[in-house]
């Protein structure tokens, strides 16, 4: 379950299902004047998509985690500001594939996820075991794989709720 004004904007926004359909062409068209056509054919932009690309990363389907990359599709960051820290499913599975942080942390993703841009000198991370997201300064990355960090929340839900709100 998702927090509501998440789920409202979802539902008003839906990753389609297939590559079929009126809601594949309205993504298409909004998302035509920023990529190429070799990026659209390898954007994740259906639900069938992401689901296996979630599960393969190793996400529990009954994670708000799953629920919300599964579901939302970023196609055109004005409409909500917010979007433009996190990353996309996309991102997530690039940086998943290929860390960023790979040379000194080899195993970095068997159980995190980096879920946003290195831009502001730390990046927010997912826990994929405990649900759990950590904001992680460049300095703090050997703590954090030492586990000396503590979430900034225990659940990614909790993290939604507080990222979508007035304060996030």
């Amino acid at each position: 379950m998702l927090p509501k004004n998440i789920n409202d904007w979802i539902v008003s926004n839906p990753r389609p299902i297939n590559r079929y359909g009126k809601e594949y062409k309205k993504i298409i068209n909004n998302l035509f004047s920023s990529c190429s056509k070799q990026h659209l054919k390898d954007y994740m932009i259906t639900s069938l998509e992401s689901e296996k690309v979630l599960i393969e990363m190793g996400i529990n389907p009954n994670t708000a985690f799953y629920e919300y990359y599964v579901a939302f599709i970023s196609t055109d960051s004005s409409e909500n500001e917010e979007v433009d820290l996190l990353y996309d499913l996309d991102e997530i599975y690039e940086d998943y594939k290929q860390p960023f942080h790979a040379d000194n942390y080899p195993n970095i993703t068997d159980r995190y996820l980096r879920i946003s841009s290195i831009e502001g000198e730390g990046s927010y991370f997912y826990d994929k075991k405990t649900d759990a997201v950590y904001d992680v300064d460049w300095g703090d990355m050997d703590d954090f794989m030492a586990g000396k960090l503590k979430p900034i929340f225990t659940s990614f839900y909790a993290f939604l709720e507080w990222y979508y709100s007035e304060e996030g």
